[in-house]
């Protein structure tokens, strides 16, 4: 009989028995806490270690970034005042631009207001009477200048009739300008066809009539002198020359 329960439990059929130790909870918990810290501390030990290997700390890391940072605020401090600044030099320019533009058209005003009443004075000094002996047509005054545009020329003609005339006189004008450019000498004849809006205009007046007209000249053009004659029925009633 004992024999056949040897033999049996010797056989694939028989019953397995497995021996196991016990722990209580608390011991096996411990157990794996105590595990589970000296993995993670491995961990960081690796990953300190890298770092070591890898470059800098992150302590210097820290610092660099902080020093960095500071010289970014600086830098845009630095750059938000000096756009400040250059708003206000540039409002500061545009006011004195401004303020140069009206002066600049206010001494424009003012010189055309003054060569204006030149030419007033002229014609009311020109308006004075005339000398006994003086007869027929006569040449008052004659004034050319600076148009205020460059090489324009401006001229300003006054003839009067002496003594009491009954009738207009009509007539014409002829100018007779002589240059002088680069040393060389030549000559306008005013009208001329090639310069229409250039004048003279026809004369006819029964006392007094004022003429005007402008022309344009080469760079570096002087006027010498002019000789201004006054024509009717195809003779001459009267010239004279005026010297710049």
């Amino acid at each position: 009989m004992k024999w056949k329960l040897w033999v049996r439990n010797l056989s694939v059929s028989g019953p397995h028995v497995a021996v196991r130790t016990q722990f209580p909870w608390p011991l096996r918990a411990l157990i794996v806490f105590v595990g589970a810290a000296l993995a993670v501390a491995a961990g960081f030990a690796l990953y300190e270690y890298g770092l070591s290997l890898g470059g800098p700390d992150r302590d210097e890391l820290s610092a660099e970034l902080s020093r960095v940072r500071a010289q970014l605020e600086q830098a845009t401090a630095d750059r938000d005042r000096q756009a400040t600044a250059a708003v206000s030099w540039e409002n500061q320019l545009k006011v004195e631009r401004s303020a140069q533009e009206q002066f600049r058209l206010q001494l424009k005003m003012a010189e055309d207001e003054n060569a204006r009443l030149k030419a007033d004075l002229s014609f009311f000094e020109s308006l004075l009477p005339m000398p006994a002996n003086a007869k027929g047509i006569v040449i008052r005054s004659f004034r050319i200048q600076a148009d205020g545009e460059p090489n324009v020329l401006r001229y300003r003609l006054l003839v009067q009739q002496s003594g009491r005339p009954d009738r207009d006189f009509v007539g014409a004008v002829a100018l007779t300008v002589n240059l002088l450019q680069g040393g060389r000498p030549w000559v306008l004849q005013l009208p001329d066809p090639g310069l229409p809006n250039a004048g003279p205009a026809p004369l006819a007046f029964r006392h007094y009539q004022r003429v005007e007209g402008s022309f344009t000249v080469p760079a570096g053009t002087t006027v010498r002198s002019v000789l201004v004659r006054i024509q009717s029925g195809g003779e001459t009633r009267t010239q004279q020359t005026f010297t710049m």
